[in-house]
């Protein structure tokens, strides 16, 4: 006789219910309150550019749904200001427990839709919806829109309001963070470094993690924030891939902080979503304009910008049409090393409903760059003192450098003289995009750059970030695992040693992987004879174990060392 009883199947748990899900709604503090006025002006956003009578955003926990936001509140909430409906009865549960994109042209025709009491209440015909995650990706809501009639939901429509969910999603992590900063806040005199890497967080997700690698240009990239440095930046830029080459956008946004955030995370999302539908850069910016109008609702708010959409033209030439929107000028530096200046001009955007935006063609060649840049580098100044570096100051810290410098070093070199500009101290958020044209076969290669100062994690910062792009690249397992040590002690080194701001470089080509640490501290590191009972001083010999080739270069104030492993 057996004592072993049968297993007894197990149903998995539903999304709507799980445990985790639900902890994230909570979290946002969004449950048992009415619409929000930031949720509402994004809600309008969405009814305008899809043409729809009806909007709603809503969170959702394992038993309710909450209205948060819609372009007229006033006609939906009770007296006490607050809507909410069982969970059962709409369209939310579905795209929750689906965890993707819901789209019906005809309610009727989709049997997960056409019984639910809130579709007849609201006499939705045709239904669009996504969800809306918080950052750890728990769907906490849905973002829908519903229409009375049957239509088609056309790839722009779905393009949109993804786009403006993920702007949802943005001020949700924004309020989160924000939270988060007023608790630490507390405790800022004894840890003012925790404070420091939450802005820094925040800021990282309003810009890209790095600038996209395309065949035939090399783009880099510096951001700096102005004031204390722990604020969250004004400026933005995007770099967005185009069937025959790619658009890229910098902007400034009025004032910083949260609500320079909020604006930040909005216009680098309207322009993102525009250069993927429309090649003209004078129409995006004129779209964005659309969307910030509706966003400042009235408030006294601006945005500048500058989008270059770039094509590959003839015999490795680039063909660069610019738009501007009350930004400076862009500057082009040749391959002989001389800098002109193109483009500018224009009205900011988000004042008015009928935008001027100026415009200027340009044609790169190999070796040429174009320079987008924000007025925090031109405007660099010691305090107290109005001497500003200027555009022609810019101008001329490009055309002293080398013919051959790369896009990296052009970028680094901007914000380098802002910075000596104003003492080091500067007053406003400074950023500087370049593109540079590649010679012919030289888009075999690939290069990623980042930046690093110190505090106590920027070790495992640095780790994290090089294993994203090594795991990226798809290396062999035994040629990742050396690259993570080497790149482990090269870091280790300046940490402990220099004690400096450091740039670390990726560089992969067909047959050879080289890792690059600069920094600015003096001296050079020395391979010392094994000692197998010392507790240090191991590190350069497991580099000089498992890297084909290692040194030392000095440059000017700091140093270079660098190892080069086999890539396969």
């Amino acid at each position: 006789m057996s004592l072993v009883s049968d297993p007894v199947a197990v149903a998995a748990p539903s999304p709507l219910t799980s445990p985790a899900r639900l902890a994230a709604v909570r979290a946002t503090e969004l449950l048992d309150t009415g619409p929000d006025e930031a949720f509402n002006r994004l809600t309008r956003l969405v009814s305008v550019v899809l043409g729809t009578p009806a909007v709603m955003l809503t969170v959702v926990d394992e038993v309710r749904t909450f209205l948060k936001g819609t372009p007229e509140p006033a006609q939906i909430v009770g007296p006490d200001g607050v809507w909410s409906a069982p969970v059962e009865d709409s369209g939310c549960k579905i795209v929750i427990e689906s965890g993707g994109e819901i789209c019906a042209g005809d309610v009727r025709a989709d049997p997960r839709l056409r019984d639910l009491s809130l579709m007849t209440d609201f006499g939705a015909a045709a239904w669009l919806g996504v969800p809306v995650r918080d950052p750890a990706g728990q769907v906490v809501g849905n973002l829908c829109a519903m229409d009375v009639v049957v239509r088609e939901w056309t790839p722009l429509h779905r393009e949109t309001i993804r786009t403006l969910a993920d702007a949802v999603e943005g001020e949700i992590a924004l309020r989160l963070a924000l939270r988060e900063t007023e608790r630490q806040a507390v405790a800022a005199a004894r840890d003012a470094a925790e404070i420091e890497a939450l802005a820094r967080t925040l800021q990282e997700s309003l810009l890209p993690a790095q600038p996209p690698r395309l065949p035939g240009v090399d783009i880099a990239a510096r951001f700096l924030p102005g004031g204390s440095g722990v604020e969250v930046m004004g400026d933005f830029y995007d770099a967005v891939p185009t069937p025959d080459g790619v658009a890229v956008a910098i902007g400034d946004v009025q004032g910083k902080g949260a609500g320079a955030a909020r604006t930040t995370a909005l216009a680098r999302s309207a322009t993102r979503t525009a250069a993927h539908f429309e090649n003209d850069p004078a129409a995006v910016l004129r779209t964005v304009n659309d969307v910030l109008h509706v966003w400042f609702d009235g408030r006294t708010s601006f945005v500048t910008a500058a989008l270059a959409s770039l094509r590959r033209g003839p015999s490795g030439t680039w063909h660069a049409d610019l738009a501007s929107a009350g930004h400076p000028p862009a500057l082009v530096r040749r391959a002989d090393g001389t800098a002109e200046f193109h483009g500018g001009g224009g009205l900011v955007l988000g004042i008015g409903t009928t935008p001027m935006v100026a415009g200027e063609a340009v044609v790169l060649a190999a070796g040429d760059s174009l320079v987008l840049y924000t007025d925090g580098i031109t405007e660099a100044h010691v305090r107290g003192h109005w001497e500003q570096l200027g555009e022609e100051g810019a101008r001329r810290t490009l055309a002293s450098l080398d013919p051959g410098a790369d896009a990296d070093t052009i970028a680094r070199a901007l914000t380098d003289a802002a910075l000596a500009h104003c003492g080091g101290h500067l007053s406003d958020d400074a950023g500087v995009v370049v593109v540079q044209v590649e010679e012919p076969g030289t888009g075999d290669v690939d290069r990623v750059v980042s930046e690093h100062v110190p505090h106590a994690g920027v070790g495992r910062e640095t780790r994290r970030s090089a294993e994203r792009v090594l795991v990226g690249w798809d290396l062999a397992p035994g040629t990742l695992a050396d690259a993570m040590l080497v790149i482990e002690e090269l870091v280790a080194n300046v940490v402990d040693h220099a004690r400096t701001a450091f740039r670390l470089t990726l560089v992969r080509s067909r047959d050879a992987l080289r890792i690059e640490v600069d920094d600015e501290g003096a001296g050079g590191p020395l391979l010392q004879p094994l000692d197998l009972r010392a507790a240090r001083g191991r590190g350069l010999q497991l580099v000089d174990a498992v890297a084909q080739a290692w040194g030392c270069d000095t440059r000017g104030r700091g140093k270079r060392v660098w190892a080069e492993l086999a890539a396969r």
